[in-house]
C-alpha cells in the first residue's frame, strides 16, 4: 500500500501511516526540498506516529508569551535579524508557567507581566552541529501592568531591540519573522480583549 503521495503543484506532501523510516526522512526531505512549504500526515494512531517522529529528534521545551500593555500594543524582539515574541528554554524542575514570565523579563527587561491565559503550541526544527532539534513551545497570552515600559535587550541572546506595536504590524515585521509568530498571534487575538483596542 501507498504511504506516500508527491505534493501536487503548490499543494502539501501527504503520508498515510507512515512508517518509522519515512518519518526519520522527512526532515532530510524537507531541507532537499524548500518549495514544500506544507506536509499532511495521516495517520489510524496518531500518538504513537507523533511518539515515531519525535523519537528521530533531541527535544528541547520552550515557554514566552504575547505580552500586551495598557495601551493595546504588543512586546516584539528584534532576535539575530528577526522579530519574534520573548521565549526560551524551560528549566529543569521549572513549571511551563514560571519558565514563560522569566523568559520574557530576562529577554526584554520588562517587569509587572501576568499570565492571563494559555494560547497555542508550536513546533519548529533546527540544527545545531548536525543535531536536529525539536522545538516545542508552550505559548501564554500576558498582561502589563503600565503602557510602553522601555525594554533592555537581551543581547547574550542576539537580541537587539525590544519593541511595543500596533497591531496589525506592518508587512515589513512578518516578512522578517517566522511563520508560527503569526499563528501564536492569531491565538492571542481571541484571548487578549486589549488588542481590540487600536483595531
Amino acid at each position: 500500500m501507498e504511504t506516500e503521495a508527491k505534493p501536487a503543484e503548490g499543494g502539501p506532501k501527504t503520508y498515510w501511516n507512515p512508517d518509522k523510516k519515512e518519518l526519520k526522512d522527512l526532515t532530510k526531505f524537507l531541507k532537499a526540498n524548500p518549495l514544500v512549504r506544507e506536509v499532511e500526515i495521516h495517520s489510524d494512531n496518531i500518538e504513537k506516529t507523533w511518539m515515531n517522529y519525535c523519537m528521530n529528534y533531541f527535544e528541547v521545551v520552550s515557554a514566552g508569551g504575547v505580552v500586551v500593555n495598557q495601551r493595546g500594543n504588543v512586546l516584539w524582539i528584534l532576535r539575530n535579524g528577526h522579530w519574534d515574541i520573548p521565549k526560551g528554554k524551560v528549566e529543569t524542575g521549572e513549571k511551563l508557567e514560571e519558565a514563560a514570565l522569566r523568559e520574557v523579563t530576562e529577554e526584554t527587561g520588562i517587569k509587572d507581566i501576568k499570565i492571563i491565559d494559555d494560547l497555542i503550541t508550536t513546533y519548529h526544527t533546527y540544527e545545531i552541529d548536525g543535531v536536529v532539534h525539536l522545538k516545542t513551545t508552550f505559548w501564554y497570552a500576558m498582561e502589563h501592568a503600565m503602557g510602553e515600559t522601555v525594554g533592555t535587550p537581551q543581547d547574550i541572546e542576539g537580541i537587539t531591540e525590544v519593541k511595543w506595536m500596533n497591531l496589525p504590524v506592518s508587512e515589513k515585521v512578518w516578512a522578517s519573522s517566522f511563520g508560527s509568530i503569526r499563528m501564536v498571534i492569531d491565538s492571542a487575538m481571541e484571548k487578549i480583549p486589549l488588542l481590540w483596542k487600536n483595531l
